[in-house]
C-alpha cells in the first residue's frame, strides 16, 4: 500500500473547492479535488476529482490547472 501526504493545497476564493497535491511514498505524485457541499442540513468536504499518477509535483499541479476550470481562474488573476 502506498501512503501519501499533502504537500500543497490551493483553495478557491469562496472556500467551496480545494485541490491538494499529494506526494506518495513511491516517489510519485497526484492531485485530489474536494468540494464543500451542503446536503440534508449537513456540510462536508467530499472528493470530486482524483488524478492519475505523475512523476513530479509540478506535473500534477499543471494537469490540475488544465482540468479544473476554477483553478485556471485563480491562476489567471
Amino acid at each position: 500500500m502506498t501512503d501519501e501526504r499533502e504537500i500543497k493545497r490551493i483553495q478557491n476564493e469562496d472556500g467551496t473547492k480545494r485541490v491538494s497535491i499529494m506526494a506518495r511514498t513511491d516517489g510519485h505524485y497526484r492531485f485530489v479535488e474536494d468540494s464543500y457541499l451542503s446536503e440534508d442540513g449537513y456540510t462536508f468536504w467530499t472528493p470530486t476529482h482524483w488524478s492519475g499518477v505523475y512523476e513530479t509535483a509540478e506535473m500534477a499541479e499543471n494537469d490540475a490547472k488544465s482540468i479544473l476550470p476554477w483553478l485556471r481562474e485563480i491562476n489567471s488573476n
